[in-house]
């Protein structure tokens, strides 16, 4: 049997509905996200002013959470706020330990204009740095964070962040039209070394100061437009102490009672010449 024209035509007009259909479906199909290399723990945002994405360094000592992002007041401390109220974009991520403790704490800010001006140097200088960036080894010390930046301190303290002790280290950097504000608050422990005297507790600030380039160069390429990457601390905290060996009450067993003889030497026999 011949097929009729209009019958092929019809039958082909079929398989090419079909095939449309088919390609279709698969256009429509969701694509899987691509792993990356690094966790981020904030995704881009869509906003046309948000604070950069923040994206972390592996750890093996804690686990790095994504603390959210918020419109919170102006958290550089000095000079006067560039934005009233809570009004600031900002994002958040910590390192906690497993037993609860923060171990670190990053906080970015982005805001129109140029921000305020640099904090004062003083004793919170970095070694061959330029521009904003500043560090504070014992931020806590003579209540230092409390009475140089109240708002930053009383803001983590009501979002139950705050550990102790902790390294200041913040940076400000100008992008097109705008400036970023970042500031880690870090465990000393992932910093520095541990110090034996007085001669290593001097040299020790050195790796801190390097990490606190290294977060500056990061905030750097967050004002251009990227990522706040933050870079890998130099030690690793140690876990919590190690609980107490559990003792045992001490047996004490008494000697035995010592016995005493009295040896007597040999009694001599009388001298005949002596008699």
């Amino acid at each position: 049997m011949t097929a009729s024209p209009s019958f092929l035509r019809s039958g082909a007009t079929g398989l090419a509905l079909a095939a449309a259909l088919a390609l279709g479906a698969c256009a429509n199909a969701p694509l899987a996200s691509a792993p990356t290399a690094n966790p981020a723990v904030a995704a881009a945002p869509q906003e046309p002013v948000s604070a950069p994405p923040i994206e972390v360094p592996p750890s093996a000592i804690g686990r790095w959470y994504d603390l959210g992002a918020y419109d919170a007041p102006w958290l550089a401390g000095e000079g006067p706020a560039p934005a009233s109220g809570a009004s600031v974009p900002t994002r958040v991520a910590g390192l906690q330990r497993a037993d609860g403790q923060w171990l670190a704490l990053v906080l970015v800010q982005r805001v129109a204009g140029g921000g305020s001006t640099c904090p004062a140097a003083g004793r919170q200088d970095v070694a061959d740095a330029a521009g904003c960036l500043r560090m504070r080894r014992d931020a806590d010390f003579d209540h230092w964070l409390q009475q140089q930046n109240p708002v930053l301190a009383r803001w983590i303290d009501a979002h139950g962040w705050a550990a102790r002790p902790r390294a200041w280290i913040s940076d400000r950097a100008t992008g097109s039209g705008d400036a970023v504000e970042a500031v880690a608050l870090v465990n000393p422990a992932l910093l520095e070394p541990v110090t034996r005297n007085n001669y290593d507790f001097l040299v020790s600030g050195g790796t801190g100061q390097a990490w606190a380039r290294q977060f500056a160069r990061a905030t750097q390429a967050a004002a251009a437009g990227g990522t706040l990457r933050v870079p890998p601390f130099p030690y690793s905290a140690p876990l919590a102490a190690p609980a107490p060996l559990a003792t045992t009450p001490a047996v004490v067993t008494a000697p035995p009672a010592a016995t005493a003889v009295q040896v007597n030497p040999p009694e001599r026999a009388p001298r005949a010449d002596r008699q």
